[in-house]
């Protein structure tokens, strides 16, 4: 039997998964952003997830997710892509969080 996790969402909503009880499957997690996932590593581990076509489809500017990613990619560290933005429902799977996501 497979676990199937179920999330609603608003199209701005940031969710950080803290516990691997509670890591999603991937249908869940594309029912949450909407569409195809793209993941991105954070240089911490932690894992973002969101829309891969966000942008194209004009979906409205995630605060909460861009600050994240700010954070994370700065103009100190990365030659490009530290003024990025996240649009769109986003998920943070925290490293110690990951079991079927982690690579």
């Amino acid at each position: 039997m497979t676990k199937k996790n179920t999330l609603s969402t608003d199209a701005n909503e940031f969710v950080i998964i803290d516990d691997v009880k509670n890591e999603p499957q991937y249908q869940a997690v594309s029912d949450f952003v909407g569409g195809m996932v793209e993941v991105v590593s954070f240089p911490n581990g932690d894992l973002l997830l969101l829309n891969e076509e966000g942008k194209l489809m004009g979906l409205p500017l995630n605060e909460k997710a861009t600050a994240l990613w700010r954070k994370h990619f700065t103009k100190e560290t990365h030659l490009f892509g530290y003024d990025d933005v996240v649009v769109g429902p986003a998920m943070v799977i925290q490293k110690n969080a990951l079991n079927t996501w982690a690579s």
